[in-house]
């Protein structure tokens, strides 16, 4: 597992050289697809030789694997900061800290979900078993929180409701929508997927997860 990066704090605070080579390259895959751009070309758009690429990363293969686990990874410590209250209370923290995440990573999602199958099977492989390491807590969460149903349909429940989150602040990034309003829409939907798996969902539970989504303060991505 690689040492945690830490990520730029709201106050702007100057990157690390690393950091700031790692962003490039990762705005880089974004905006060409990881699969197309070379080394010669990586290296030509962080400012530096072919050769010095391979002094801050062992391959391109290896970045992209690296910036996909730091997603999952600060996915997972989201789980350990939210641990706290009451079981409603805790589902809800953790699925508005996946929402959230989005601000700060919102390009590693789409390295997560768009790129992930350039990985090598190792690699692939050891995301899998992150993505499900998550996928059990927030199944976990579920059944605190009251969830029921037979165990295949929860599971099955938890990995659409990863893909959506995943997925949804990007797929409404042309929308038009504030901020707000993308939340209330993301809510909305994570919502209704969940409202089946419990046994007595009241208008007044709806309404509060609805405004426990939605992330105070969120800005438009960069």
């Amino acid at each position: 597992m690689n040492t945690k990066r830490s990520c730029p704090d709201e106050s702007g605070a100057a990157l690390s050289r690393l950091e700031q080579i790692r962003r490039k390259a990762l705005e880089l895959f974004a905006e060409r697809g990881f699969a197309e751009v070379g080394m010669r070309e990586l290296a030509l758009h962080l400012g530096m030789g072919a050769g010095s690429v391979y002094h801050h990363f062992q391959s391109k293969e290896q970045l992209l694997f690296e910036l996909i686990e730091e997603l999952y990874e600060d996915l997972l410590d989201a789980v350990l900061l939210t641990d706290k209250g009451a079981a409603h209370g805790r589902l809800q923290a953790l699925l508005r800290a996946h929402v959230a995440l989005h601000e700060h990573r919102g390009l590693h999602f789409l390295m997560a979900e768009r790129e992930y199958r350039c990985l090598s099977p190792q690699h692939q492989g050891q995301i899998q078993q992150l993505r499900r390491r998550y996928e059990e807590k927030l199944l976990l969460r579920l059944l605190e929180a009251g969830a029921t149903g037979s165990l295949p349909v929860l599971k099955a429940t938890v990995q659409a409701v990863v893909a959506w989150l995943n997925n949804l602040p990007a797929w409404l990034d042309q929308s038009g929508l504030s901020p707000a309003q993308r939340q209330e829409v993301i809510g909305g939907i994570v919502l209704g997927s969940l409202s089946g798996v419990f046994k007595q969902p009241t208008a007044a539970a709806d309404s509060a997860t609805v405004v426990a989504l939605r992330v105070p303060g969120a800005s438009p991505r960069g």
